[in-house]
């Protein structure tokens, strides 16, 4: 029963961590993230114009083309969205400390986030989970990702300059998990 709820629980966090991950993201979109969803946009329409024209001569490419075009507007959203984070707001995360407090059930995670993008950066999505420990690339490490032990999402407002530094902790209460744990942090800085 306990079991059903945690695993219910986590779902939930998981779920509200996409939310609002991607809430913020469109609360912060640049120039370049405007063009790149203006040129997916085209391209559908492009895409969906030419099938129509080739359904006259070959339904079968014509369905080709369709089906090309839903997919490249499905998937390219996702790609669009980190490849511009990774080249315009790059930020470096380093897990400076786990610990597990003795006389409580609390897991304090404690991380710098340092900017790496040439200009300020002043807020960021902070996701920090707690997965089973096991090594960075082993497919167990992939799957735990998938269902962590503990996920916490902070949106930190302090402005975060170029090449600058900001320590973030982030404190897990009724933490009772007893293993070997690792900490895998995310930060969405715009």
């Amino acid at each position: 029963m306990v079991l059903a709820a945690l695993k219910r629980k986590t779902v939930e966090m998981t779920a509200a961590t996409i939310k609002i991950s991607f809430l913020i993201y469109l609360q912060n979109l640049g120039l370049y993230d405007y063009l790149a969803f203006g040129w997916l946009i085209i391209t559908f329409f492009i895409l969906i114009f030419l099938s129509i024209l080739v359904a006259r001569k070959s339904s079968a490419l014509a369905l080709v083309l369709i089906v090309l075009a839903l997919i490249i507007f499905l998937i390219s959203p996702f790609l669009i969205k980190m490849k511009l984070s990774e080249m315009l707001r790059p930020v470096h995360v380093q897990v400076e400390s786990i610990k597990k407090l003795t006389f409580s059930d609390t897991l304090i995670v404690t991380a710098t986030i340092t900017n790496q993008s040439p200009k300020d950066l002043k807020k960021c999505l902070v996701t920090t989970s707690i997965i089973k420990n096991s090594k960075p690339s082993s497919y167990k490490y992939y799957l735990s990702q998938l269902k962590p032990i503990a996920n916490q999402s902070i949106l930190v407002n302090e402005p975060l300059p170029h090449e600058g530094m900001i320590e973030n902790r982030v404190v897990f209460d009724n933490y009772n998990y007893e293993g070997n744990v690792t900490a895998v942090i995310h930060a969405e800085c715009y």
